[in-house]
């Protein structure tokens, strides 16, 4: 899974260099305690194991970080490309059935617009502000970061899903794709095996976060 992959991690070197997202630089115990308090706020909102998140933010260390709060919570992490907005982000979001969403301030607006049409939707909680969407109740990033930091006590299997990434939508409304913690790990391990990388290598990925097949094979080392 991803969160055993991270967990490997801490084991062999936590305070090492782990991932550097646009400059910004995290160790694995960052993501760590990050991600747990990620996940205990996405608790705290009554977010279940298995159920759907969504993320509409442009490449960013907090994108990142958002995404493993939610795989750590046991969540499916929705990322949503940030040049979609009215009908194409509303069926993402109606689509997956998102119960939250982490939108940046910046993109704030266009939640405003579509979220009396995203009945599913409950929670937006914002990076770098504190816009609120009609309809929904809102929190700000820096309150879901003040939860504890306490591992959540979710056992995370290899076939449960991780990531629902959406398709371009070229032939009819975008489809999900279901990527189980399986998928990436496996996605991961096969890089390593076929580009023979190896902890002492560093791996670029010039794709934007919410394609994250890419991002995630950061984690092989």
């Amino acid at each position: 899974t991803i969160v055993g992959l991270l967990e490997q991690r801490l084991e062999t070197d936590p305070h090492g260099e782990y991932l550097d997202v646009c400059g910004a630089t995290v160790t694995a115990a960052e993501v760590a305690t990050t991600a747990n308090r990620l996940a205990n706020a996405l608790a705290e909102l009554g977010v279940r194991q298995g159920d759907r998140v969504a993320t509409l933010a442009e490449n960013s260390v907090e994108a990142m970080l958002a995404w493993w709060g939610i795989v750590r919570r046991g969540a499916v992490a929705v990322p949503i490309n940030t040049a979609y907005k009215g009908e194409y982000l509303r069926h993402q979001l109606t689509d997956s059935g998102s119960r939250v969403l982490i939108v940046e301030a910046s993109l704030a607006d266009r939640v405003a617009r579509i979220s009396q049409d995203t009945p599913a939707l409950e929670h937006v909680v914002v990076i770098g502000g504190a816009a609120e969407p009609p309809g929904v109740t809102t929190h700000t990033w820096d309150d879901a970061l003040g939860s504890d930091d306490a591992e959540p006590g979710v056992t995370v299997r290899p076939a449960d899903l991780a990531t629902f990434i959406y398709t371009g939508g070229t032939t009819g409304p975008s489809k999900g794709c279901m990527l189980s913690h399986n998928y990436h790990e496996v996605l991961t391990r096969q890089i390593g095996i076929c580009w023979e990388r190896t902890a002492d290598d560093v791996v670029w990925t010039p794709l934007p976060l919410f394609h994250f097949n890419a991002i995630v094979t950061a984690v092989l080392g």
